[in-house]
């Protein structure tokens, strides 16, 4: 079973365990409700009916499969700001020695490099822990998260046509699949 650390360290970020507290689900919440035009359509959950109640069992759950080494999901801070967003790692196959990455972050964080530094902790970490694949999925359509995962070095794999039911649009989407193996991983300094 995998064992991440609880915090890690980057240059400018810090990436904490999800912590479930009512103090943190109101963080969350309302990083969600300002950011709802940019991520509402590339998570199905992120809808003006997302209440605080909602976000308190997500950290529920949260802490639950990390205490079951199901998923890790780790919150986006730094010295100053306490919630940025979030990264997971999910979707865990021992076997393989492969993970899959998922993430958001808030409208007023994007575009300052935070995530692709978040992301490189994460490979850090979970490489660290013997993985030999990471992997992140896209919609096509999300240009900003696939720009993540290319500016990090993540070769597209393929598209998946049509796997993602899209219920606001009543419609299928494409999804992109990226990777990145052990042996393509550089520490960054």
């Amino acid at each position: 079973m995998l064992n991440p650390r609880q915090i890690l360290h980057g240059k400018r970020i810090v990436l904490v365990k999800a912590e479930k507290s009512f103090e943190m689900a109101k963080l969350h919440i309302a990083e969600v409700q300002d950011s709802l035009p940019e991520l509402s359509p590339w998570l199905g959950w992120a809808t003006p009916e997302y209440k605080i109640e909602d976000s308190y069992e997500y950290l529920l759950g949260c802490n639950q499969k990390w205490e079951e080494g199901a998923d890790f999901t780790y919150v986006i801070t730094t010295e100053d700001i306490p919630f940025m967003g979030t990264i997971s790692v999910f979707n865990i196959k021992e076997k393989d020695k492969c993970v899959e990455i998922g993430y958001w972050i808030s409208t007023k964080y994007a575009g300052n490099g935070y995530m692709q530094e978040a992301v490189s902790l994460i490979e850090k970490e979970f490489f660290g822990l013997g993985l030999n694949r990471l992997v992140i999925h896209t919609d096509v359509l999300n240009i900003k998260s696939a720009n993540v995962a290319k500016k990090c070095g993540y070769i597209l794999d393929g598209i998946q046509r049509q796997n993602n039911w899209v219920v606001a649009e009543e419609r299928y989407r494409d999804t992109n699949t990226f990777s990145k193996l052990k042996s393509e991983y550089v520490e960054s300094k």
